[in-house]
């Protein structure tokens, strides 16, 4: 029977091990399922056939006339002209890198969207994490309330206890079961939250520990962001962009040729040749040159802004990330110093301390615990956001 149950145990837990998943396959899970990320996709996708299509220079142009004969001319006139436009050889190089940059760009704008969904995803299951703990102390809690208040409804019968007592381990009751309400519907809705993320699937849930970030120093980690974040890369390359576009303004100030074939058919007379065209930009390069410019502009003064807002954002973030980790340090060596509720419980039994001061000690002991768990959460949420350029 012993190596029945041992076997049985074996199996739940590897049952267990094979359903869970870790933080990263849990975001992987919402990547894929997305709606908002395969939307993105599928306009990138869109945009790439959009941009490769404008590097082909227009259809040939053809044309076919019909004129039948008057007083003048005996016979049926017929004309038939086919020809080709094209720029000038310099015009196709640029935009060939245009293309290659604009597509590099969409790329970029996807990523961006990409790491917006995950940065949520993350931060909800952070505060899952925070509230499954928050859960399970309050559960506790609430067994160790109703077990204090049924023995002093039991004292109370048998005179070892007043009426006031037994209202204050009823008040402690109320307010656990308060507790654990709130924290109970908080986690159904982050649930449902995470659900939403992953496109209207259920997720299977099992992370009970905080996904770790080994703080690296300030001057490695703004090194990394200024070389990776998809939001300074994004203005990076629209400059890039808007750049190149100058270049390619600048190709359209030389005339568009064409080149074609034609012939005139006049009754038995027949006129065949080769046919060359010019369009002269007169009306609108200048302006063209000017928005480009200015567009390149934009993006230079953008990309500055971008880089500075940055610098700044993560200095603030790593200043943050340090003093709640200290403030960790602290609660634990304070938590490791109070009282526990089965320490005072036993104080409680033995009379060292009164009723009064066992629900004092146990409130400070809660409210200690408590704001703990709330710093351990900030914590990590300052990491996840130290580190969003990595998503």
């Amino acid at each position: 029977m012993k190596n029945k149950s041992v076997l049985i145990l074996i199996f739940l837990t590897l049952s267990l091990s094979g359903f869970s998943q870790s933080f990263d396959e849990i975001l992987k899970t919402i990547e894929d399922n997305n709606p908002e990320i395969q939307a993105s996709e599928k306009n990138l996708k869109s945009k790439v056939y959009e941009y490769k299509s404008e590097n082909l220079p227009s259809g040939p142009s053809f044309s076919y006339g019909y004129f039948p004969d008057n007083s003048t001319v005996s016979g049926i006139k017929t004309t038939v002209g086919i020809s080709q436009a094209f720029q000038m050889p310099w015009y196709y190089t640029n935009q060939a890198t245009y293309t290659k940059l604009r597509i590099n760009r969409e790329e970029i704008s996807q990523k961006i969207v990409r790491q917006e969904i995950l940065f949520q995803a993350k931060q909800q299951l952070i505060e899952y994490i925070y509230l499954s703990k928050r859960m399970a102390i309050v559960d506790k809690r609430l067994k160790f309330a109703q077990d204090i208040y049924n023995a002093y409804m039991i004292r109370l019968e048998t005179g070892d206890a007043n009426m006031l007592e037994v209202n204050k381990a009823k008040l402690h009751l109320m307010q656990v079961k308060k507790a654990e309400k709130n924290s109970r519907n908080r986690l159904l809705a982050i649930k449902e939250n995470l659900k939403y993320l992953n496109g209207g699937n259920s997720l299977d849930i099992s992370v009970n520990n905080y996904p770790v970030n080994p703080v690296i120093e300030l001057d490695s980690l703004l090194f990394s962001k200024l070389e990776s974040d998809p939001e300074i890369r994004y203005n990076q390359k629209a400059f890039e962009v808007a750049n190149r576009r100058i270049k390619l303004t600048r190709s359209l100030q030389f005339p568009e040729l064409s080149l074609g074939y034609g012939s005139e058919t006049v009754g038995n007379e027949s006129f065949k040749g080769i046919v060359v065209g010019v369009s002269i930009p007169l009306w609108n390069s200048r302006r063209l040159m000017q928005q480009s410019k200015l567009e390149a502009d934009y993006f230079n003064l953008k990309n500055s802004n971008t880089q500075n807002a940055k610098i700044s954002e993560t200095k603030v973030t790593y200043d943050k990330v340090r003093t709640l980790n200290e403030n960790l340090e602290s609660y634990q060596n304070i938590l490791a110093s109070v009282n526990s509720e089965d320490l005072l419980k036993k104080s409680l039994d033995s009379g060292e301390i009164s009723v009064i001061e066992f629900f004092t000690e146990m409130f400070y002991y809660y409210e200690v615990y408590d704001d703990f768990l709330i710093v351990e959460k900030e914590y990590y949420e300052a990491l996840s956001e130290l580190y969003k350029y990595k998503l």
